[in-house]
């Protein structure tokens, strides 16, 4: 059965040389999976983390420049019941593009907060994020501003909030990340690959190449799945390094005997079951 084999060419080369005639949709089929699947333990390990901090990714804000926002917030404004509550119409800027404002309506930033009534916009980029006052509840800036650490509690907390309308655009573009990515991978290395047939009268398709790679890519895969919960930053090494390895084993195993008329080349010319 090709489920089988598809299972056995994680740890068998041979499995994986007779996976090169599976047809071009199932093996599309596949690459996406795999695509997904490389990408899954980052994806679970970015949300398993503390709140994604977009004021310290994109705001870039120093801790003077922090001190600074924290201590111009107004002091007798606060949040209760999920309500703003501030008579503070004014705005304030920090160093030239953070921009916060107070009861303000109609304002076009590119970066800071509007803090309204009943919610806030967080703007990143020129992104708007609209948010309620859920983890933000029962903060008073006065209080924040005697604390040392007032503006992590502050921005922790919005990371927080932000975290939940976060969670399917992250999830998507990263999927599609890895799925472009793992196919322009795959794309890339097959066609070098082909430059081996220099010095052979006959040699395999590039369509049988590119399944000896996606194939080849499982046992890769399979360890990434495992080690990148623990350490994903190991996840691109494993994978770009231990697909041409294994393609490699291969290679050597069964399509250089093949060609060089070994019996080994009969195996896998019949249609995979």
């Amino acid at each position: 059965m090709r489920i089988q084999k598809m299972l056995r060419a994680i740890g068998s080369p041979k499995a994986v040389y007779e996976l090169r005639s599976t047809p071009l949709f199932t093996t599309i089929l596949i690459a996406i999976f795999l695509g997904i699947a490389h990408m899954t333990p980052f994806t679970i390990r970015f949300f398993s983390i503390s709140p994604y901090r977009f004021d310290l990714q994109f705001w870039e804000l120093d801790y003077v420049l922090q001190e600074q926002l924290l201590q111009n917030l107004p002091e007798d404004c606060y949040i209760a019941d999920f309500t703003f509550t501030c008579g503070e119409e004014e705005s304030f800027t920090i160093g030239e593009r953070i921009s916060i404002h107070f009861n303000e309506v109609h304002v076009d930033i590119a970066q800071g907060i509007v803090f309204l009534e009943q919610q806030f916009i967080f703007v990143a980029d020129d992104q708007e994020y609209v948010l309620s006052y859920g983890l933000l509840n029962d903060l008073k800036f006065g209080y924040l501003q005697n604390l040392d650490n007032g503006y992590d509690i502050l921005f922790e907390r919005i990371a927080g909030q932000l975290r939940g309308i976060l969670v399917i655009p992250f999830v998507l573009g990263a999927y599609q990340t890895g799925i472009m990515t793992y196919f322009i991978y795959i794309l890339g290395i097959s066609i070098l690959s082909m430059l081996l047939k220099f010095g052979h009268a006959n040699f395999i398709s590039f369509k049988e190449m590119i399944n000896i790679m996606v194939f080849a890519s499982f046992l890769p895969i399979v360890a990434v799945v495992i080690i990148g919960f623990f350490t994903p930053a190991f996840s691109t090494i494993i994978f770009n390094w231990g697909t041409p390895l294994w393609a490699f084993i291969v290679y050597k195993k069964y399509v250089i005997p093949g060609l060089q008329g070994s019996p080994i080349a009969e195996i896998g010319k019949k249609e995979c079951e």
